[in-house]
């Protein structure tokens, strides 16, 4: 698959589940704009997602942890949400996997889903890489502090990150 220059996420509102197809990397330089979009559309009453990562070419733990937020607001609401990690590579559902994402409750991985946007009637794309797209430093912070709840591991893994980051958020 060719490196994507600017990173996009496509999304259908009209679907259920609200879908988003990652187009190239999703990190901190992009994800701000989709943690957006995904708090608009809890908030607007939608529990069910469908993050499609076929094109995807990498991601890292701040949007790992803007995953689990979405998947943490739809636990909230009765009946549950879900949100379905579709397509992922090999690496991807190993970074998945490795941060412990497949063991909250909402959270479904399935590989083979089609996907047909050609039906989707409100089809809008997030841009990635673009002036104040990337994540504020208090949004790393929570993302990283959402990975480090979801087992031991991601404590001792994401500890200094944490500490720099509440220490910066102190400075301001």
């Amino acid at each position: 698959m060719p490196e994507q220059d600017s990173p996009d996420f496509i999304v259908c509102v009209d679907s259920n589940p609200v879908v988003v197809r990652i187009n190239g990397k999703a990190n901190y330089l992009n994800c701000s704009p989709v943690n957006d979009f995904f708090e608009m559309m809890v908030s607007s009453g939608h529990r069910e997602f469908l993050v499609d990562f076929t094109e995807c070419q990498g991601m890292d733990s701040t949007f790992l942890g803007v995953l689990a937020g979405v998947a943490c607001k739809t636990m909230q609401h009765e009946p549950q949400g879900s949100v379905i990690l579709a397509n992922l590579s090999a690496g991807n559902k190993q970074l998945i996997r490795g941060l412990g994402l497949h063991h909250l409750p909402t959270v479904v991985i399935r590989d083979d889903v089609p996907m047909d946007f050609s039906r989707c009637e409100q089809k809008v794309t997030i841009k990635g890489l673009e002036t104040g797209t990337e994540a504020s430093p208090e949004m790393i912070l929570e993302a990283h502090e959402r990975l480090m709840k979801l087992n031991r591991a991601n404590e001792r893994r994401f500890q200094d990150v944490v500490k720099f980051l509440r220490r910066e958020a102190n400075k301001e």
